[in-house]
């Protein structure tokens, strides 16, 4: 996910360098990499005696490029990063067991990343990479602090640090840098992946913060290239500078000889780099340390309209070589290319002659076996709701619900579930929550999603709001900067009484305003820019929330103690391996039918209107109230809904009826 841009950069493409003893000129290409590598007995060459004409072809020289900080997704499901692992595997060549490697696996570093001591760990052992062994003295480069193992026979005058002194000040330093990127992960305690900074060159307009990308391109993760230059240290600017220019000049004046000097490649351009100004300022702190933060030089990239791995490649990425089509035909296009494998794949399941099917008659084939499909996920819900069939309805439209349209003040689309009467546990028994085993058991089935604990600490002490830092030139994210058709739930059941201070107000706000507009305030000091959110918001609690909602349902169950244990051997039934073809099919059915083209005949308009009229006349809730204009448009996302959930397009009478009932049951009885 990108999580912050930064300003557009110039470099020069194709530069010229010389050979120091036969001056011969030579040409290298810049373009998709980090530093300068020049040949051996070659220096860089100017022109200075250039016409006006060969001037102007040096600044057509000069492209520029587009660097964006990406984290990985936010509140991945686990399934989701398994799959997605076996397949990069197979399209490799390899498998997981078949894949031997020298260095630290990729799977190795994700287990170590899982909190934050553990990350704290592996910036170590980069720094291990560096230096080759840890239980020795070692030896910094005067003028670019790169270290190398300490030889006694080796006669040097380069300064010697012991291993004391490397963990309290390399480690240190770089463990602050890491409690920075941290920071940038808006769920930073759940995150255990690595951020990159990805380089592009061409169509860096199409995306935008939030956006999931996936991008192709040349990779550099080099721990050495973090001490080549000292743009990333901590150190004040103007200290810093003053600092190298007086080592410079006695490594110069000593003719100090460092075998470890030509790897470092320490030159004049060093001192430069370190010079305050305020493009060499802004340098410095937008870049991240390569042992934490790899480059990705991107050669092409997709958006990604989905994370779900089992989806097909074709309609999960948008392809470049088709950018003249309209981004909302292509997206509809690889929407119902899917939809139509998926039902293909259903009537596969039940040994279809799939030959003889034409996709005009494809729907109508395979409606019977899509049905089937959503009774087996209204059971499944039914149990995790405590054996209540409606809550299991509702549940079901909320994970199908998504913006479709903005309209003016009115967000079309948007279905804010708060589910009631939720049973509570003894809290002197430290057991889990229902909020806690329901989360677990929804984070099997949808991509993304984050539970988050609504209470006075929390709202006091979170960031959810993510806020520009000017004096480090980045996006500190804040725990709401998620992508589009993010699952957040929000558990209410351990708030008690207090006082929301300042930062929980603020955070207070921002949760209304996502439940109502669908959109959010970044806090860039001296102003707020907007941003339009797409989140499916779920709340659970004992009573009504305190946080509006598009509907309230009040949960039916018996219970007058919550049992985790017995809850959790219910639910374990379903995601039992025996049952993963069909766990997988739910998975497919929720990320393709959401993105299902809906639309209202002339006819089905009619005769809405006419009904609602008639509804309008009739008392249906408790206290004798008329529905109000939010009700009826609660009905018409009902219906919607419902219709998306069989799979059709069209809004049908069957559709119609059945969402006037669950609205009438709900309104009377469930309020």
């Amino acid at each position: 996910m990108i999580q912050d841009s930064f300003d557009p950069v110039y470099f020069t493409n194709v530069q010229t360098v010389k050979n120091k003893s036969t001056g011969q000129l030579k040409k290298i290409c810049l373009k998709y990499k980090e530093t300068i590598d020049l040949p051996a007995g070659y220096e860089v060459w100017e022109d200075t005696v250039s016409t006006n004409d060969k001037k102007l072809n040096h600044h057509a020289n000069l492209q520029q490029r587009t660097t964006f900080f990406c984290v990985p997704i936010p509140g991945e499901a686990q399934w989701v990063k398994e799959l997605s692992r076996a397949k990069s595997c197979y399209v490799c060549g390899t498998t997981a067991d078949e894949r031997t490697v020298d260095k630290r696996p990729l799977e190795a570093d994700e287990a170590m990343e899982t909190n934050q001591n553990n990350q704290i760990q592996r910036i170590e052992q980069d720094m291990n990479i560096v230096s080759q062994e840890k239980d020795t003295d070692y030896t910094i480069c005067k003028v670019c602090y790169k270290t190398k193992k300490f030889n006694p026979d080796e006669e040097t005058e380069t300064v010697t640090y012991t291993k004391k002194t490397k963990n309290e000040k390399i480690t240190e330093n770089n463990t602050n840098i890491h409690l920075n990127l941290l920071n940038n992960f808006p769920l930073n305690k759940n995150e255990n992946g690595s951020a990159c900074l990805v380089k592009t060159y061409e169509d860096s307009e199409k995306y935008k913060i939030n956006d999931l990308v996936e991008f192709i391109g040349i990779y550099n993760q080099d721990p050495s290239l973090a001490f080549q230059h000292d743009e990333h240290r901590t150190d004040s600017l103007e200290v810093e500078h003053e600092r190298k220019t007086q080592e410079f000049k006695i490594h110069k004046e000593n003719k100090i000889e460092d075998e470890n000097h030509h790897l470092c490649k320490c030159t004049e351009m060093d001192i430069h780099i370190t010079k305050v100004t305020e493009h060499s300022k802004k340098y410095i702190l937008s870049e991240f340390p390569p042992s934490l933060v790899p480059r990705i030089h991107c050669i092409t990239s997709f958006n990604l309209l989905s994370n779900n791995p089992l989806l097909g490649r074709e309609s999960k990425v948008e392809k470049k070589e088709e950018m003249q089509v309209e981004p909302t035909e292509k997206k509809s296009d690889y929407w119902s290319l899917e939809y139509n494998q998926f039902l293909r794949s259903l009537l596969k399941e039940s040994n279809q002659n799939l030959e003889l099917i034409d996709d005009s008659i494809l729907f109508d084939q395979s409606q019977i076996y899509l049905n089937k499909l959503r009774n087996e996920i209204i059971l499944m819900f039914q149990e995790i709701l405590l054996g209540d069939a409606l809550a299991a309805e509702y549940l079901l439209m909320h994970l199908l619900s998504s913006v479709f349209m903005r309209k003016d003040v009115t967000i079309l689309g948007k279905f804010c579930l708060n589910i009631t009467n939720i049973p509570l546990v003894d809290k002197k028994d430290n057991s889990k929550t229902f909020a806690d085993c329901f989360y677990s058991a929804l984070s099997k089935i949808v991509p993304m999603s984050h539970l988050f604990r609504f209470s006075i600490e929390n709202m006091n002490t979170s960031n959810l709001i993510p806020n520009k830092d000017y004096t480090k030139d980045k996006l500190i994210s804040g725990m709401l900067q998620l992508p589009e058709l993010f699952h957040l739930i929000i558990d209410e059941t351990l708030l008690n009484a207090g006082e929301l201070k300042q930062k929980g107000l603020i955070n207070l706000n921002s949760l209304k305003e996502i439940i109502k507009w669908q959109k959010m305030n970044y806090d860039f000091g001296f102003h707020q820019q907007e941003f339009n959110t797409n989140l499916r918001m779920l709340i659970l609690s004992e009573t009504k929330s305190i946080l509006t909602s598009d509907v309230q349902l009040k949960l039916n169950h018996e219970l007058g103690k919550f049992e985790p244990e017995q809850y959790e051997r219910v639910i374990n039934e379903f995601f039992h391996e025996e049952k993963l073809n069909l766990i997988n099919y739910i998975r497919k059915y929720f990320s393709i039918l959401a993105h299902i083209d809906y639309k209202l005949s002339s006819s089905m308009q009619q005769l809405v209107e006419n009904d609602l009229v008639q509804i309008r006349q009739t008392h249906l809730v408790k206290n004798k109230e008329k529905m109000s204009f939010e009700d009826f448009h609660t009905l018409l996302v009902v219906a919607r809904l419902q219709a998306i959930s069989y799979g059709k397009s069209e809004l049908t009478i069957p559709e119609w009826n059945r969402a006037k009932s669950l609205e009438i049951e709900r309104l009377k009885n469930r309020v």
